[in-house]
């Protein structure tokens, strides 16, 4: 049975400015991302506090619902080398979507909505009960907090590229 995982954070800016890095190309807002083969194929490395795993992520082409604008994003983990190890293969994979929310010209908010599903069947389910879902949770917000400081710094370096030509 899947896990649901959802994170929101604020993000410092002028929506409109925002929204351009965020339609554009994640380079400029994933954390220390390598590109791996495809376009929208990366090794991103997560963290969880103390704890960190690499893991393919999968970002695809922006969509808008409403006054968001979404990407589907999914990762499976994998060693920092791009190779998965029998560890690596004992981490859970995360499937789901990563929004930018405009309200109006003042307010941006970054959200992560989606799942995971523990590896190991009823052994994995018990663990993900007693400490995973906490992880998970952690790792989330960690994420859309570091993304959330990514964009924002790309909006404001955008925006003196732009004041200085």
């Amino acid at each position: 049975m899947p896990s649901q995982v959802r994170a929101f954070q604020p993000v410092a800016g002028a929506p409109p400015k925002l929204v351009t890095v965020f339609e554009g190309d994640p380079a400029a807002w994933l954390p220390q991302a390598r590109r791996d083969g495809a376009a929208n194929r990366w090794l991103v490395v997560l963290h969880a506090g103390a704890l960190h795993r690499t893991v393919r992520m999968e970002i695809g082409s922006v969509w808008r619902a409403g006054s968001t604008l979404w990407r589907n994003l999914s990762w499976e983990p994998v060693g920092a080398t791009g190779d998965a190890t029998t560890a690596d293969r004992l981490l859970p994979s995360f499937s789901g979507e990563l929004g930018l929310h405009a309200e109006g010209t003042e307010r941006t908010t970054l959200a992560l909505d989606g799942h995971y599903r523990p590896p190991g069947g009823r052994f994995g389910q018990a663990v993900d009960t007693i400490a995973l879902r906490r992880l998970a949770q952690v790792t989330a917000n960690s994420l859309v907090a570091t993304i959330a400081g990514e964009l924002s710094a790309a909006a404001d370096a955008r925006s003196e590229q732009q004041s200085d030509g």
